[in-house]
């Protein structure tokens, strides 16, 4: 063999040998990655978490259209009950006029024309009065408004959950040795400039996440107003069921019906603690203390929240929304806004 063949020779079995070693050094540098939870992409090495809260993210859109399809309905029985409110004042009005022509009626065919207008009035203001349904319908929409509200609320803090905790393990990862080794290894054994996550899609995620839940997670909470003059606010226990309650804080505890309580698997027994319960028209009952895992209003969550539950008996009691929730929080009622401002209390100067 000639001199320049042994050296082609040479040539071809040290670029062999040099690309089996940087072959074997690119498999156990993607191997040790995958071992780590990561998987490669164009650019960087990603967790498959990233995927999932991408998905996570879009499903968010279709609860974001269920809120705003209950916000128009919402705004149209709102207006059909303003209107009907408007419209029983304008009677009123014209009732007050016509008694006012009565007594200055020229003859008894004056005085019995204006007779029939006002009992006429009167029966057009009985009947629109009786007729509840606008106010039924109002009060199904807004139920369904909270139920859509809620669970759009609790998916989002499930999502955050999910953002934080991918950030986090990519924090973890960024403080072993040998992950950052073993990408710089990888890049250099296939001639290309990997990097260690998260992604620009990552970072996406999470604005567009943060832009959703400046929509809802805010400070201020809707109000509804119900009978008695109390103020009613969505509250979910246990992340499970959401149940209006009305606010009382000069209720030591939050009070809630038998059948809320079982809907969010506190049922009572005999062995929780008997607590007795006063009622709006000052008769004593007795209740049974339990423990709820979380209360949430809006943004806002206590967790172990003492809780009294009303006997079986008392299907139509009011729940009420008392201090063992809010003296977690500082809170104001704004009765002009008909929203419950609220805000977390600071411990040792932490936030």
């Amino acid at each position: 063999m000639c001199c320049r063949c042994c050296w082609l020779l040479i040539g071809f079995i040290s670029l062999l040998l040099w690309c089996t070693a940087v072959s074997a050094d690119e498999k156990d540098a993607e191997k040790y990655l995958n071992d780590m939870g990561l998987r490669r992409l164009s650019s960087h090495f990603s967790l498959p978490e990233e995927a999932k809260l991408g998905k996570q993210v879009r499903a968010a859109r279709k609860l974001k259209k269920k809120i705003t399809s209950a916000q128009r309905e919402v705004s149209v029985w709102q207006k059909t009950v303003d209107d009907k409110q408007k419209l029983i004042i304008a009677y009123l009005q014209k009732r007050r006029e016509l008694r006012m022509q009565l007594a200055r009626a020229p003859s008894a065919k004056v005085h019995n024309r204006i007779v029939s207008m006002m009992n006429e009035l009167v029966d057009r203001i009985m009947l629109m009065q009786q007729s509840g349904e606008a106010e039924k319908s109002l009060k199904n929409v807004r139920v369904a408004l909270n139920e859509a509200s809620e669970k759009y609320i609790e998916y989002l803090l499930e999502t955050r959950k999910m953002y934080n905790n991918v950030k986090e393990k990519y924090e973890d990862l960024t403080t072993i040795p040998k992950v950052k080794l073993a990408v710089e290894h990888y890049s250099k054994a296939v001639g290309k400039t990997y990097r260690l996550g998260p992604g620009p899609g990552f970072l996406s995620l999470g604005r567009r996440l943060k832009k959703m839940e400046d929509t809802v997670l805010s400070e201020e909470i809707q109000l509804s107003k119900g009978s008695g003059g109390l103020w009613y606010v969505p509250v979910t226990f246990n992340g499970k069921h959401t149940q209006e309650m009305a606010i009382d804080t000069g209720a030591a505890i939050i009070t809630m019906p038998w059948k809320t309580a079982t809907a969010v698997g506190m049922t009572p027994t005999e062995d929780d603690p008997a607590v007795q319960l006063r009622l709006a028209d000052g008769s004593v009952v007795d209740g049974r203390r339990k423990l709820a895992d979380s209360v949430r209003v809006g943004k806002f969550i206590a967790k172990n929240v003492d809780c009294a539950v009303m006997p079986e008996h008392l299907p139509g009691a009011a729940p009420l929304l008392g201090l063992s929730f809010f003296k977690h929080f500082t809170y104001k009622i704004d009765t002009a806004g008909s929203k419950l401002i609220m805000s977390k209390i600071k411990l040792g100067g932490t936030p």
